[in-house]
């Protein structure tokens, strides 16, 4: 009896521990998230024993039937059953140990990572074998997603820019090989900004995205879209011919912006493209440098006025170049001063009395060797990138001292014009700060007079007439410049609160020569005086010119013929003699 007590807890304290053990392996394998099966081939049918983790309803299933190998993988994978046997033969029969398997099970996609270990006998027939299987399809999602994140654009499903440029790279790479060339187009929605303010960013993202999803139709072998910047896309083009060339897509572009866009809101949107292009290895000698010129003359199309498309070419790169640098030295300038002015006489028609003079930036080169460069080409480069506002600054209060200085020296009653830029006169504290700097140096408001172009009236025609009718109240006169270049009507003259109309020279030139131009030269000098505005012609630089204006009653001139821009000190000069 002893004995067999003893046999009876030694067989009950085995088994506790192999309850024990298999408890323990059972955590192990769920904690790891492997399902194990073990086939056992000397029964009939296949014995199978699952252990680790799976769907809830198949674990019960399986637990309260006696099932076999068929029976279990209809379970498992029910859609997909001989998919997965025909998988784990084809592993066994290579002699593999682990692969990756996707199937589908209760509707659901599953992506499996298995592993197989089969035990022979001496006639090669299965004994028993045990198959790993992970579910890895978590992973292997966001493997996917991190895989489209790194290539391709999240709103439009373009290429992202990283992409692009590799590929384009790549083609480049291939051109040199095969002797022929590649294009790249920028392709850009013009004024998108007024179009999100207008719709709202929501909407902007989905007409960039509807936009976006109509330019990948154009990829294929040799074609690749990318998108660079919210509104920036880009097109590469290898070996361009035919119906593959920027060309034909600009095209076809242009045919489908004919036809709105429709959002979600029912909104029908219309827009414009600027189009850049650059071809390799034309326009430069690596991919990098091929795309940066490409954007280069984008930047040129939209510079002359929008919806158009600009091809490469060396002049307009070098201007580029050329005003980087002049940027750069502006910078320079503006922190040390190192502009000066120069004083052009403006005279009296009729009597050839000294009216007073115009202020004109100057910007001396500091070796002295003349000026770095004309206003024609840095004032423009100055609007863009904001550094007009210092100059401005800059201008005035030299200009304001300057003749606080004259007026103290040689009391000689003159008008000073200075130039006002669009820039300037937008900003909220415009007038206080004019001002504020008459106030400082004592000048006369009379004395003053600020000379606008037409262009400062586009973005806010009623903001602009308040403040030059403030700038009026304040005793100082208003000058309308270069009238007769832009979008010059005498009809809108009676609109503004002006005292003076300068017309320009290339007004003066034709009038001289032809008749029909010198009627309508005639006539607003007429109609000027009629609204009550004094007429001032600018670039008189002949005999002949300024007779033929004090004939048609021009008020004043201004030009070469009776006085160059000159220094401040030359023209304290010409001051000295007109003292009295």
């Amino acid at each position: 009896m002893e004995d067999l007590k003893y046999q009876i807890d030694l067989l009950t304290a085995l088994n506790e521990r192999l309850l024990a053990s298999e408890k323990m392996y059972r955590h192990i394998a769920e904690c790891s998230g492997t399902l194990f099966m073990y086939f056992d081939y000397k029964c009939t049918p296949t014995k199978v024993d699952l252990v680790g983790p799976w769907d809830d309803k198949v674990g019960e299933k399986i637990a309260n039937h006696p099932y076999d190998e068929s029976y279990m993988l209809n379970l498992l994978f029910d859609e997909d059953q001989d998919k997965f046997r025909i998988h784990m033969l084809e592993l066994e029969r290579e002699g593999l140990e682990s692969d990756t398997v996707e199937v589908r099970s209760r509707n659901k996609r599953y992506w499996l990572s298995c592993f197989a270990n089969v035990t022979y006998d001496e006639d090669h027939n299965p004994v028993e074998k045990i198959i790993s299987i992970k579910d890895i399809t978590k992973i292997k999602m966001n493997s996917e997603e991190l895989e489209y994140l790194a290539f391709y654009d999240s709103l439009t499903g373009v290429y992202n820019r990283n992409y692009f440029v590799r590929k384009f790279r790549d083609m480049c790479e291939k051109a040199d090989s095969e002797k022929v060339s590649v294009e790249i187009m920028f392709v850009d929605i013009d004024d998108f900004k007024k179009i999100n303010d207008s719709i709202g960013l929501l909407f902007g993202d989905e007409l960039v995205q509807e936009f976006g999803q109509y330019l990948k139709g154009f990829n294929g072998e040799d074609v690749n879209v990318g998108r660079f910047g919210s509104d920036v896309f880009v097109i590469a083009i290898y070996n361009p011919c035919g119906q593959r060339s920027s060309d034909v897509i600009y095209r076809k572009i242009q045919e489908r912006l004919r036809h709105p866009f429709t959002l979600t809101n029912k909104t029908e949107m219309m827009f414009t493209v600027s189009v850049g292009v650059a071809e390799y290895p034309d326009a430069g000698r690596t991919a990098l440098e091929v795309i940066k010129n490409a954007e280069i003359v984008l930047y040129k199309a939209k510079e002359r006025g929008k919806n158009g498309i600009q091809y490469f070419e060396l002049d307009i790169l070098n201007k580029f170049i050329k005003n980087i640098s002049v940027e750069k030295q502006l910078k320079e300038a503006i922190e040390t001063e190192g502009f000066q002015l120069y004083y052009q006489p403006q005279y009296y028609a009729a009597s050839g009395n000294l009216r007073g003079a115009e202020a004109l930036i100057r910007w001396p080169d500091p070796e002295g060797n003349g000026f770095i460069t004309s206003p024609g080409e840095f004032i423009p480069i100055a609007e863009k990138n904001g550094a007009i506002i210092p100059i401005g600054n800059f201008v005035t209060k030299e200009a304001l001292r300057t003749l606080s200085d004259w007026r103290n020296k040689y009391h000689i009653p003159m008008i000073l014009s200075i130039n006002i830029s669009a820039v300037a006169l937008e900003k909220e504290n415009f007038v206080d700060n004019i001002s504020h700097a008459i106030n400082l140096y004592g000048i006369n408001p009379e004395t003053i007079e600020l000379e606008i172009t037409e262009s400062v009236f586009i973005n806010n025609f009623e903001d602009v007439i308040d403040k030059i009718k403030t700038l009026r109240g304040l005793g100082m006169r208003v000058s309308l410049d270069d009238f007769g270049t832009g979008y010059s009507s005498l009809s809108y003259l009676k609109q503004l609160p002006i005292d003076t109309i300068k017309i320009d020279r290339s007004f003066i030139e034709t009038a001289v020569k032809d008749d029909s131009s010198s009627i309508i030269y005639e006539s607003v000098i007429q109609m000027s005086k009629k609204l009550g505005f004094e007429t001032v012609a600018e670039g008189v630089e002949t005999k002949e010119q300024f007779n033929y204006l004090r004939e048609k009653n021009i008020d004043i001139i201004q030009g070469y013929l009776l006085g160059k821009p000159i220094s401040k000190v030359e023209f304290e000069k010409l001051l000295i003699r007109q003292v009295p």
